[in-house]
């Protein structure tokens, strides 16, 4: 699904009809509740369904033709969309999706798309490697819990949404700086010491920027032990339009039951998973 597309799923549903408020005196132009059609705004979204599935953009001919409508009735309406840049118009008098409307598909993805699609997998992933899945969005400084999916199982890794997981820790740590340019990788780690959170922590700037490469290279940051004394964690990143960084998706378990195997096959799960929702919120192929 394309950002674009990503605004469609969101008002598609609600298109049809606008809220029409009654002012005092004023009579209903319908029996249904007050919802009057709105052929302006249904010709806003046609315009909008017609330019999400152009490759090149169209003319005002051309969006006329297929919208069955005069090249004047469509002008002004074309105008208005261009103004608030929902839609722009090239050299070549080629109208295409404008800045705004990327701009609304990235709000979405970021807020209310994010847990509508992330939610379900994470309650796949718990169900499927029994153990505790967390989704995470990048601050300044930590990495903050905003949603958890736990299995069954009577012993599992828990923690409260809100809950600040430190920029460097072990597997998600990996995942952040992995969409980092190496200069700022460098940079950050020139300025930071790395944290020797348990024993197993990588503290050396160069190992650990070599696991940090390695992230970038499988889409998968892993920690064994790093970060949390016994215990064990995979995670990769969730991205929305122009393959942007919106969230973490990681999963936790006690070593001695989330091993190398148990992991390899969590890894597997958890990048299938994690691309299908990136790839719902706009991410691309």
């Amino acid at each position: 699904m394309t950002e674009i597309a990503i605004l469609f799923t969101l008002v598609h549903m609600g298109k049809r009809t606008v809220q029409h408020i009654r002012q005092p005196g004023e009579t209903t132009l319908s029996g249904n509740g007050g919802n009057v059609p709105s052929p302006m705004v249904e010709r806003a979204f046609r315009v909008l369904d017609l330019l999400s599935t152009s490759e090149t953009g169209m003319t005002l001919s051309e969006l006329a033709r297929a919208m069955a409508i005069s090249k004047g009735s469509l002008h002004g309406l074309l105008k208005t969309l261009e103004t608030i840049g929902v839609i722009e118009q090239s050299e070549e008098r080629l109208y295409a999706p404008g800045p705004h409307l990327y701009e609304l598909a990235q709000h979405y993805a970021q807020h209310a798309g994010l847990r509508r699609f992330a939610i379900p997998a994470m309650q796949r992933l718990a169900q499927q490697t029994g153990e505790t899945v967390f989704l995470g969005r990048v601050e300044r400084e930590c990495v903050r819990i905003i949603e958890c999916a736990q299995s069954e199982d009577a012993l599992h890794i828990t923690a409260q949404r809100g809950t600040r997981v430190h920029l460097l820790a072990g597997a998600t740590g990996r995942i952040v700086l992995a969409n980092w340019p190496l200069a700022q990788r460098e940079e950050y780690l020139r300025t930071h010491s790395l944290p020797a959170f348990t024993p197993r922590s990588l503290t050396n700037p160069q190992r650990f920027l070599a696991a940090v490469e390695e992230a970038a290279r499988t889409g998968l940051g892993k920690d064994y032990e790093e970060y949390l004394t016994g215990v064990n964690a995979v995670a990769s990143a969730i991205r929305g339009p122009s393959g942007t960084l919106i969230a973490l998706l990681w999963i936790v378990g006690f070593a001695a039951r989330f091993d190398e195997s148990a992991m390899q096959t969590a890894s597997q799960l958890l990048y299938a998973e994690a691309a299908q929702v990136s790839r719902t919120l706009g991410a691309g192929p």
